[in-house]
């Protein structure tokens, strides 16, 4: 699983511009060889005065939570490249808004996660392929 967590202002990412980062997100895991329903993406609207960015109310703020646990990162170079490819989605969202934004990734230890019950197929097997092509988590 990655599962971004964007927490927001109000009425600043559009429910059309949501469904293109969720789009462009799962395109991202997608395309590095991860099942596409690993892919979560939830947008958490901030009530006025509930968000605060140096102890001061902000209108215009997403913070982005991104965790990973289906894969690590291998070299300080794939991080980059994962790195610039985050900036790639959010950054033509965000910057015409005028936004502040803060992302960052945590990484979680594959052998403490499940799926509907179930130990997630390692990496590339044909396990994995499986629940890729049905899209969903199956007995095997």
């Amino acid at each position: 699983m990655p599962t971004w967590d964007i927490k927001h202002s109000p009425n600043t990412i559009t429910a059309a511009e949501k469904e293109q980062l969720a789009k462009s997100i799962t395109s991202l895991y997608v395309s590095r060889g991860l099942p596409a329903f690993y892919v979560q993406i939830h947008f958490s609207e901030d009530i006025p005065g509930t968000a605060f960015v140096g102890g001061e109310p902000h209108a215009n703020f997403a913070a982005v939570t991104i965790y990973h646990v289906a894969r690590a990162f291998k070299s300080d170079e794939a991080k980059r490249r994962f790195l610039a490819s985050v900036d790639e989605i959010l950054n033509p969202v965000f910057e015409p808004k005028g936004m502040d934004w803060e992302y960052f990734i945590a990484e979680a230890s594959r052998d403490l996660w499940k799926m509907n019950g179930l130990v997630p197929p390692e990496p590339g097997s044909e396990g994995e392929k499986k629940w890729a092509e049905v899209n969903k988590a199956v007995k095997l």
